[in-house]
């Protein structure tokens, strides 16, 4: 299963992600967007971060998370180069928690392919269809 596929949109970048469960389907966001970051893969990082968020629902909640991803690379130059995450119910509507493995933006510099201004709304839907999770992915560049 392909699990990242570019998405073709004329201003912005893009990319569909497949996954077989709801963490799946985050986990393989977060990779799409660090490889419009970064070129080639990333060395594992060895400091810990935590991350919890809620939101009212999935779509908001992997925006949330994806810029907050962003915020940690562009704002304060930690990058995360592996994470288990989990996605559950929560307050709001569904929360998610995250421990990332970071590096310091300083070790992949020379890989940093340009800034990404944000993860957007346009045209995101998660949705199930025959056992797979499936969204679509525009960020704003």
């Amino acid at each position: 299963m392909r699990h990242l596929e570019e998405l073709d949109h004329t201003a912005d970048v893009g990319f569909v992600v497949r996954a077989r469960s709801l963490p799946g389907l985050f986990y393989w966001a977060a990779r799409g967007l660090l490889a419009e970051l970064f070129e080639g893969p990333l060395p594992p990082g060895k400091e810990v971060r935590t991350l919890r968020l809620e939101a009212p629902d999935s779509e908001t909640l992997l925006v949330r998370f994806l810029n907050e991803l962003i915020y940690l690379v562009q704002t304060r130059g930690l990058v995360p180069s592996g994470f288990t995450l989990g996605i559950g119910p929560g307050g709001e509507g569904c929360k998610l928690f995250a421990r990332l493995l970071v590096l310091p933006f300083d070790a992949v510099a020379e890989r940093f392919l340009g800034e990404v201004k944000s993860a957007t709304f346009h045209g995101l839907r998660i949705e199930k269809e025959g056992g797979l999770y499936r969204a679509s992915v525009v960020l704003d560049i």
